[in-house]
């Protein structure tokens, strides 16, 4: 995975019994997901709680951030989206800087839930 971080959206709290494609299934519902990981745990081979989604552009994941975050639910846990790197303390002990989301445009510009 190229890991563009303006691109990638982690995904966390996922339960061991989702599985890649029930999660690809649910992502794509934001747009086009170019790579999936899905890390498992070489020692029992289950999901060890969390994904990376690279979606095409960075306006897709911050959209996908904003449409899934609070919720998607499975298997009783309501799963955690923020764009790769953003839910990290920097350096100097402070939380990021999250820039402001801008809405994904709709294709013919009448989409009523977007205010321009």
């Amino acid at each position: 995975m190229s890991r563009n971080p303006g691109r990638t959206v982690y995904v966390g709290n996922v339960d061991e019994k989702v599985s890649e494609r029930v999660l690809y299934e649910i992502l794509i519902q934001a747009g086009p997901v170019m790579d999936l990981h899905v890390p498992y745990d070489k020692e029992n081979g289950r999901l060890k709680g969390y994904a990376f989604a690279e979606y095409e552009t960075e306006e897709i994941a911050q959209y996908a951030v904003r449409l899934f975050s609070g919720l998607v639910r499975m298997n009783g846990k309501t799963l955690k989206f923020v764009i790769a790197g953003h839910d990290k303390p920097s350096p100097n002990g402070n939380n990021p800087v999250v820039p402001k989301l801008n809405p994904v445009p709709s294709l013919n510009g009448n989409n009523p839930h977007i205010q321009w």
